[in-house]
């Protein structure tokens, strides 16, 4: 996996397809890759296989870039049954589709619940399959204090265009400090008394120099971000370019930090509404929503516990995984 480029959730996908299954990993940084070799002859060489998946990070997310760096492969002769996980579906979305529908995949995977409009443009069946968690990274309890009452850490704002991506985290952050663009330099007054840890990419180059210089922003690495949602009592949460419900609810629930998110109809595609507390759009109420989610109460503390459970039993990546081996074998 030390070769493997991308996001912390796909290198845990993949691990736990490592764990369910006998899996050969094949692509740039993996011994054996001939990104001039057919994938027939690439099979063949291994000692063949039963399915082929096209992992998360394969296709170009540049718009305009052509989509697939490997065309010399050539997918579509494989004659095994393909899937195909479709990644970053708000970004060079079209040429995706098309790839897909040309490559004569049986079925595909997305985070993203509009999976009747990629039927539609692929003839390919989709699956709604959301982001989940590795059980193993989030779900320690105790090791750690809660000694933060509310944090973000992450990407302000994807700076794309036409994401669909709302302005709540930067909303949120004004509503909280006084700010130079976008690096927060000191609380506001109502909020001083709470230990917040802030955390965001500055949407602009020279505000993100900054923010480094002046410590308002460090690269966390996978534990240091673990442990950050294990200490934090209450997190900020907001939808992901095109509506995504991104992985970090789930990380959430299972650190046993409140998940504290904007109103939207597609966090309730996949969770319940009481596993967390919602703010309006426009922050209408959101120093009563936020008193409630610092707060000791027991109202609290069940939304909690309910989330922790659910979290461990219904989206963890081992339960996501096999639910797709399962729609794979049936297929």
């Amino acid at each position: 996996m030390n070769n493997y480029k991308g996001a912390m959730y796909q290198r845990d996908v993949m691990e736990e397809f490592a764990n369910q299954t006998d899996v050969i990993f094949y692509g740039p940084g993996f011994e054996g890759f001939e990104p001039t070799e057919s994938i027939e002859s690439a099979i063949q060489r291994m000692g063949g296989a039963d399915l082929l998946i096209v992992g998360h990070a394969w296709l170009y997310d540049l718009p305009g870039a052509p989509v697939d760096e490997y065309p010399e492969l050539h997918l579509e002769d494989c004659s095994i049954p393909k899937v195909v996980i479709l990644n970053k579906e708000y970004t060079n979305l079209e040429a995706k589709l098309r790839w897909i529908r040309d490559k004569n995949f049986m079925h595909g995977f997305s985070h993203h619940h509009d999976v009747g409009f990629y039927e539609e443009k692929t003839g390919v069946c989709f699956t709604f399959w959301p982001f989940a968690f590795k059980e193993g990274l989030f779900g320690k309890q105790g090791q750690e204090p809660k000694d933060i009452d509310f944090a973000f850490s992450g990407l302000l704002k994807n700076t794309a265009n036409d994401t669909g991506q709302s302005d709540a985290r930067i909303l949120v952050m004004r509503r909280l400090f006084h700010c130079i663009g976008d690096i927060p330099v000191v609380p506001r007054r109502r909020y001083k008394s709470n230990k917040i840890f802030w955390n965001a990419i500055a949407r602009k180059f020279w505000q993100r120099r900054l923010a480094v210089y002046l410590s308002r922003y460090r690269f966390l690495s996978d534990l240091e971000y673990a442990s950050l949602q294990r200490r934090s009592r209450v997190y900020l949460n907001t939808l992901s370019p095109a509506g995504l419900v991104s992985p970090r609810f789930s990380e959430n629930m299972a650190s046993k930090a409140l998940v504290f998110c904007e109103e939207s109809d597609n966090i309730k595609r996949i969770f319940p509404s009481n596993c967390y507390i919602t703010f309006r759009s426009d922050l209408g109420d959101f120093e009563e929503k936020f008193e409630m989610a610092v707060s000791d109460g027991d109202e609290r503390t069940k939304i909690v516990e309910y989330a922790y459970d659910l979290a461990m039993t219904e989206h963890t990546w081992k339960v996501r995984v096999n639910d797709m081996l399962k729609i794979i074998h049936s297929s």
